[in-house]
């Protein structure tokens, strides 16, 4: 598990920011809504959130707020977050790849639980 949350954390670093004016990153179109998710910060603005297809996935504040609580334990949720999860950057050949369910995400609200 913290294996591919490290996986997924590099990828969103290197792939969240907008370039060559591609829809995507933190300027780009958003791709999914989420409403009073349940989810868990692990650090660096990353946060864990259920998913239904993919059981969770990660998503990489656009603003990060140093405010934010490291949950200390996997089963603890510490957070509700509701935000617009923007287009991943696929980076050239994008074709060849899928994005991830996750991505960068304009937090548009945010509760400690």
């Amino acid at each position: 598990m913290r294996k591919a949350q490290y996986y997924c954390i590099l990828l969103l670093l290197f792939t969240s920011c907008s370039k060559n004016n591609e829809d995507c990153g933190c300027d780009g179109s958003t791709r999914r809504i989420l409403e009073n998710l349940q989810a868990r910060y692990i650090g660096d603005g990353t946060f864990v959130v259920p998913d239904t297809l993919a059981r969770y996935m990660s998503v990489y504040a656009c603003e990060v707020d140093t405010a934010w609580e490291i949950s200390k334990d996997e089963k603890n949720w510490n957070y509700v977050i509701s935000g617009n999860i923007k287009n991943t950057c696929l980076g050239p050949n994008p074709e060849l790849r899928l994005p991830p369910p996750g991505g960068p995400i304009q937090i548009t609200n945010i509760k400690k639980k």
